[in-house]
Parts: C-alpha cells; sequence; structure tokens
C-alpha cells in the first residue's frame, strides 16, 4: 500500500523547518514521499509576499535536495481559497488505494474546528500532529473528544481516520521570522537551505 504525506502552507518563503519536519515525518513513517503543497491564497492569513511562481520556484529546489519530497501545485492552480479538504479529495480520488498523511502543527490541530468542512478530512486522510516541547494539544470540547476517539502514537493502519501524535519537531522558525531576518540583514544561513537564500538574493525578494 503506497503511503503519502502532504505538508501544506504559504512557504513564504519554504525554511528549514518546513523540510525538517517533512523529512521527519518522511523517514519516521517510512513513506513512499511528502507532498509539499503551496497554497494560492490561505483563508485564514494575509496574501503572501512573494509571488506564487517564486515560491513554487523554491520549493523545487528544496524538494531537489531531499530524496523523498515533492512539489505538488494543484492549490496554486486554483482561484478560489485553498481549502485543504479539497486538495484531498482530488489526492484521494488520484490515490484511491494510498493511505493519506496530512501533515499539520500542534496550533493548527486546536484550531480544527474552524477548518472548512473539517469532518471530512477524516474520511480522507490520517492526521499527523507533530508538535515541540511544552505545546499542548487541546483537552476540552468537541476536538478533544474526536482527539480521544481516534489518536494513535505508532504509524496507523488503513487509509484514513486516525489522528498520530507523539512526533516533535524542534526548530523555532518561522516564515515570519525568516522575512525580518532578511529585511534587517541578519545572517539567514540557519533558517534557509543556501539555495533558497541566493534564490531570494538574485530575485530581490523580500527588500
Amino acid at each position: 500500500m503506497a503511503s503519502i504525506g502532504i505538508l501544506g502552507g504559504s512557504f513564504d518563503p519554504v525554511h528549514r523547518a518546513h523540510s525538517r519536519l517533512a523529512l521527519i515525518v518522511l523517514e519516521s513513517l517510512q513513506l513512499d514521499e511528502v507532498r509539499l503543497m503551496p497554497c494560492q491564497q490561505s483563508p485564514t492569513r494575509s496574501a503572501p509576499l512573494a509571488s506564487a511562481e517564486h515560491r513554487l520556484a523554491m520549493l523545487r529546489l528544496v524538494a531537489d535536495a531531499h530524496p523523498g519530497l515533492r512539489v505538488d501545485d494543484r492549490e496554486l492552480r486554483r482561484d478560489t481559497p485553498s481549502y485543504s479538504v479539497d486538495s484531498l479529495r482530488e489526492l484521494r480520488s488520484e490515490h484511491p488505494e494510498a493511505a493519506l498523511f496530512f501533515i499539520i502543527g500542534v496550533d493548527a490541530f486546536n484550531g480544527l474546528l474552524a477548518w472548512h468542512q473539517w469532518q471530512e478530512i477524516f474520511e480522507l486522510a490520517h492526521l499527523v500532529v507533530v508538535g515541540r516541547t511544552g505545546e499542548q494539544l487541546v483537552t476540552e470540547g468537541e476536538l478533544a473528544d474526536v482527539l480521544a476517539e481516534r489518536e494513535v502514537v505508532e504509524k496507523p493502519s488503513g487509509l484514513a481516520g486516525a489522528i498520530m501524535t507523539g512526533l516533535y519537531c524542534e526548530l523555532p522558525h518561522s516564515s515570519t521570522k525568516v522575512r525580518q531576518a532578511l529585511t534587517s540583514a541578519t545572517s539567514v544561513d540557519k533558517l534557509l537551505d543556501k539555495s533558497v537564500s541566493e534564490y531570494i538574493k538574485e530575485n530581490g525578494l523580500y527588500q
């Protein structure tokens, strides 16, 4: 049975915490691939500063450097807001026999009830919730009940429906922090792949 991970986001720009997170899930769950899926427009965030073309090019540089990572540009080809459930429906249609693993952070998971048609996500994929030390998953309310019903700490069987917890990515980077470093001429060597840093300089991004 094929197994595909999906990591979505604005990737404005893609940074080392993104690639580290994807690789942790890829290796820990022994997936066939993890797809980096940039959004056109997040329903909950302001528009990205870099164009879709630039963000896609930077992601391809990262994917080329890390076997097992792949760029999926389907959300950039839509004019509508990038709802995760729509992309998961498409992937499920394309890969009916594959296990899908949708990767999100603790903060994103704790806000899941605000997501568009969030209940259907469990019919389409497993959730892989990756945290940092000290972060806490929701403990009360409807989402806590869903977590209690579906939580596993090892790679789940089946094609969809589980919430896997227990994986951690300790890099505290964020795209906001990276952009601030770029505009203040602070070194970004520890934040960005060299190829991405060079691409940003060559194209005058985030100035």
